[in-house]
């Protein structure tokens, strides 16, 4: 919605929704620390501790709020010395303000989530979902676009204003709101009956489990939210062909995400039962199933990219730049449903400190130092910046199934220290070198190569004719001649 009505929304809302989802990952950690502590309690026939532990998470949820609205604020004043225009910064706070009550309010869903999904009931969580997309989608339009969007359905106009970024925060705002009070409601019916109790569950366990699941996440989200936050560099259209697709990316990820959690939980039910046969099982057969499924997003993204960009925004420079993100996505869809799904069976084995460090070895040990590399040393600019994140999805996705396999094995393998050192060295140099040639090789089929590297007309292998390399992008053709003197 924001495309259509204004590039600088757009940018805004893509830089504040990065920065505010980098924040709450630690909310979000600990609310999937239930996970495990949850599953297993269930998986060994005590409901009462599973009770116990959701309420625990929802206290050290709330204590973590503030935290989290400080962070995120604080986050806005590095955004003008990146090189972020005034005018932006200011909607980013704006959104983040709007949507401070929506941070709190989707760690909670997750935790009354993980609890309904430990005793295998998931309709709930579904249902609230559904309801609260519509909610969004209507409020969201209403506060976004104003009469506008009762115009275009035949509606008399009756003077809303169009809010932009805040309209966006406060939708965001509404419809988490919904989703976790729907999701509670239904979570309270786990309570124990009154008369039954067990032993109270400190907030400090809840931290010891989550913060690692926290400390991942916001390694995997906040090396992603950088790279966003570093897109700005290289202009709006830039901000907003990124938010697009990983907006698209996003969405598939929703589908991995969601096999993850039920892994953790298949996994955290034979843990809790002693059946490490059943839990090697279901770890691996979740694993393959996020591959595959993420697999299907792959092949709709590398087959209509220019289809799903024009969903967001006609602007020609938007969908030239959103559709060669698109197609690295969908390179890299394969691994971030292994990885996703991965981090989760770790989670339900209880493995967390494990997944956290090779995570943040794979997302800014990898992952960012190629991905600066590529983006402006070699100047490929904004893509050679997602090549990058690619490259750290694959070492995590790695790395994850390795664990996993090593940690469940039969044969009880060890994977100490150094032998994990070794197999993070092997993974990179095997990226890093694969990644390097993919971007040389893709540099001279690149349509906006011309565009986005003034040296590229220069340099040897690449296209030097700017018809060849434009292709029909009158626009492209333009900057092209201009830059190249063609």
């Amino acid at each position: 919605m924001l495309g259509r009505v204004s590039k600088i929304d757009l940018a805004a809302v893509a830089l504040g929704r990065n920065i505010g989802f980098a924040a709450q990952t630690l909310s979000m950690g600990l609310a999937m620390a239930l996970e495990p502590l949850a599953s297993q309690a269930v998986g060994a026939g005590d409901g009462k501790r599973a009770w116990r532990a959701y309420t625990a998470t929802l206290e050290t949820i709330t204590v973590a709020w503030i935290p989290t609205m400080i962070f995120a604020l604080a986050c806005t004043f590095a955004l003008a010395p990146l090189g972020v225009d005034a005018i932006v910064v200011a909607r980013v706070r704006q959104f983040l303000v709007a949507w401070a009550p929506g941070l709190y309010a989707f760690p909670c869903f997750i935790a009354g989530k993980t609890l309904l999904q430990a005793h295998q009931k998931t309709r709930p969580a579904l249902v609230a979902a559904i309801v609260a997309n519509v909610v969004n989608l209507v409020v969201c339009n209403l506060l976004v676009r104003g009469d506008d969007a009762l115009a275009a359905i035949g509606l008399p106009r009756i003077g809303l204003p169009r809010l932009g970024a805040l309209g966006s925060g406060i939708a965001l705002t509404v419809a988490g709101v919904l989703l976790a009070s729907m999701v509670s409601r239904a979570a309270f019916d786990m309570r124990p009956r009154e008369h039954e109790s067990s032993p109270r569950i400190a907030r400090t366990e809840i931290v010891r489990v989550g913060m690692p699941v926290g400390l991942q996440m916001l390694a995997e989200v906040g090396v992603f939210a950088l790279v966003s936050v570093l897109t700005g560099h290289f202009g709006a259209v830039a901000v907003s062909a990124n938010q697009i697709a990983l907006g698209l990316a996003s969405f598939t990820f929703m589908g991995a995400l969601g096999v993850s959690g039920a892994t953790a939980v298949r996994v955290g039910h034979a843990i809790g039962a002693h059946d490490a046969s059943s839990a090697r099982r279901a770890g691996l057969v979740g694993i393959a199933m996020g591959a595959l499924g993420m697999s299907v997003g792959g092949i709709v993204f590398a087959l209509a990219p220019h289809v799903l960009v024009r969903l967001f925004t006609h602007d020609p420079e938007i969908v030239s730049l959103g559709v060669a993100f698109v197609r690295i996505a969908a390179l890299f869809q394969l691994f971030d449903g292994m990885q996703a799904v991965g981090a989760g069976a770790l989670r339900g084995a209880g493995d967390v400190r494990v997944a956290f460090a090779a995570g943040a070895v794979s997302y800014w040990g990898v992952g960012l130092p190629l991905a600066l590399f590529l983006g402006f040393v070699e100047g490929h600019g904004a893509l050679g910046m997602w090549w990058g994140l690619s490259a750290s999805l694959v070492t995590a996705a790695m790395i994850f199934l390795v664990r996993f396999v090593v940690l469940t094995s039969p044969t009880r393998i060890r994977l100490d220290g150094v032998k994990l050192a070794s197999l993070v060295v092997l993974v990179f140099v095997a990226v890093l070198a694969t990644s390097c040639r993919t971007v040389e090789n893709g540099a001279a089929r690149d349509p906006r190569k011309c565009e986005l590297d003034p040296n590229c007309a220069r340099k040897p292998g690449n296209y030097n004719d700017c018809a060849t390399a434009c292709a029909d992008n009158y626009d492209c053709m333009q900057r092209c001649t201009q830059v190249t003197g063609q």
